[in-house]
């Protein structure tokens, strides 16, 4: 650095000089311009990219009589200072160094990244100027140690940290997330003492799909059944939608009548079935790539009363009903073997007691 500094006086020595030369032949006043012709260093431009401009006072001087100043050359309006102030600075600093911007975050703190259960979620964390300092993931809950740089110090593979060289971006990526996975992550850099930090707060929710309407459908022969589902809470395109009719997946079954229309993000569908028939009966469901699924039973009758077929299976099968409903007869018979072999019983020891 001492070696830079003498290099960069003496190239200054010289180029004084040669000014003084080019103005004693101009001026013809050798030994009166000396002391003006000092030339009149100073910094051009910012941000790393410095241009030392020389100005003799001596070409720029005016008579007395004058209001007028001389110009400066300075593009910045002044309050830059002398070149010779900077060299004169600590040898141990650069230019760079003398202008050097500090370490700022350009994320927000408490910062709030919701995702869903088995997604990739992406916590981001963007440093500038961040120079030699070194980025660092924490898990306040338990201050587990995820990552240093893009070196994983966390025993679960699902966590990573992702940077470009040309981005100021170091994003904390974890894989197939769990309900586990929610909390509090520290963002921490090194380059500063002490260490600075940023808090982000990840949510993690459940998607999941939703048929419109009640769990429970009944129709008549040769109607429409249509069925509407859609997909909540769901922070990510499904890959897939596919419709169920008990265990059997009928996207394509457009012979049995089944015409189902889906939106290209997966999180709406739509079934119908224009003429319904009794093999169209069964629970139908609606299940997505990346959300629970959603059900409903539909019943296809023809004069069956409805409510008896909703008393049905709410309590169960046929054969269940029929079990509930000569459960009081049972009973009854059981209470009165009770009391015939009890009073058998009685009259036994009566007997006995005669006797």
């Amino acid at each position: 650095m001492q070696g830079k500094a003498a290099g960069v006086k003496q190239l200054l020595t010289i180029y004084v000089q040669l000014l003084q030369i080019i103005a004693t032949i101009t001026f013809g006043c050798f030994g009166s311009c000396y002391g003006s012709a000092r030339s009149d260093y100073r910094l051009m431009g910012r941000h790393g990219k410095y241009l030392i401009s020389p100005m003799p006072t001596a070409a720029l001087s005016v008579p007395e009589s004058s209001d007028q100043k001389p110009p400066r050359p300075d593009d910045t309006g002044g309050g830059l200072e002398d070149l010779s102030v900077v060299i004169e600075h600590d040898d141990t600093n650069t230019l760079e160094e003398f202008f050097r911007q500090p370490m700022s975050f350009g994320t927000e703190n408490l910062t709030l990244i919701t995702t869903q259960v088995g997604a990739t979620a992406h916590i981001p964390c963007v440093v500038h100027f961040i120079g030699d300092g070194v980025v660092s993931w924490i898990r306040r809950k338990d201050y587990h140690l995820l990552t240093v740089a893009l070196t994983t110090y966390s025993s679960d593979e699902r966590f990573s940290a992702t940077h470009l060289k040309t981005s100021e971006d170091w994003t904390l990526q974890i894989k197939f997330v769990q309900p586990r996975d929610a909390g509090t992550y520290e963002c921490q850099v090194s380059s500063t003492h002490p260490p600075q930090s940023i808090f982000l707060h990840l949510n993690v929710i459940e998607a999941r799909a939703e048929i419109i309407g009640p769990s429970v459908r009944y129709l008549t022969p040769d109607s429409t059944l249509r069925l509407i589902c859609r997909v909540l809470q769901s922070t990510e395109t499904s890959e897939f939608l596919f419709w169920y009719q008990d265990d059997r997946m009928i996207n394509y079954d457009t012979d049995r009548g089944v015409n189902i229309s889906t939106e290209s993000d997966y999180n709406y569908s739509e079934l119908t079935i224009m003429r319904a028939t009794k093999q169209h009966s069964g629970n139908y469901s609606c299940v997505p790539s990346n959300a629970q699924p959603a059900s409903v039973m539909v019943h296809i009758f023809k004069g069956d009363n409805p409510a008896a077929m909703h008393h049905d299976h709410v309590n169960g099968s046929p054969s269940n009903l029929q079990i509930t409903q000569k459960w009081p007869i049972w009973v009854s018979t059981m209470l009165a073997s009770l009391f015939i072999a009890r009073h058998n019983w009685s009259q036994m020891d009566v007997f006995h007691t005669t006797s």
